[in-house]
């Protein structure tokens, strides 16, 4: 941001209104080549066009000049605040959806480990009524899973 703002302030404090004030050429060679000359066209080349020298501008044209540069740097500003604001949010975006992430595969971490519980207490059930409650709970745990973490991983 500031160096446009230098950049500008240095275009219009260096532009030289006398510079202005020069006939400028329009030369084409032979091969058709153009090229702008500020005073007689290059060897080889003709005069196609001359454009006038501009009017110097008055005063007022300067201070119009001069608030529409000023206006010009307080969008340059604007907008650089406006970017600045859009990429802390996104930061701030992206970190939350990091956390949510981590968040989930923490969770899904537990619920693989509430499975893998389940499984070996069906495993270890040597009794019809505990198996039907070891059933039931693997069941639930599978449930839970797929519910939260996708489908389940052997």
């Amino acid at each position: 941001m500031r160096r446009v703002a230098l950049l500008v302030a240095a275009l219009l404090a260096s532009a030289s209104w006398s510079s202005l004030a020069q006939e400028v050429r329009r030369c084409e060679g032979a091969d058709g080549r153009v090229s702008y000359a500020d005073g007689a066209c290059p060897p080889g080349t003709a005069a196609v066009r001359t454009l006038p020298p501009a009017a110097v501008p008055n005063d007022g044209e300067r201070a119009a000049a001069q608030r529409r540069a000023e206006q010009d740097l307080r969008q340059i500003a604007q907008i650089e605040r406006a970017r600045q604001a859009d990429e802390e949010r996104a930061a701030r975006q992206q970190q939350q959806s990091l956390a949510q992430a981590r968040k989930l595969e923490n969770h899904c971490r537990r619920l693989q480990t509430r499975l893998d519980a389940a499984k070996e207490e069906l495993d270890g059930a040597s009794r019809a009524r505990q198996r039907t409650q070891g059933e039931r709970r693997l069941r639930r745990a599978e449930d839970l899973y797929v519910a939260d973490c996708g489908p389940l991983r052997n």
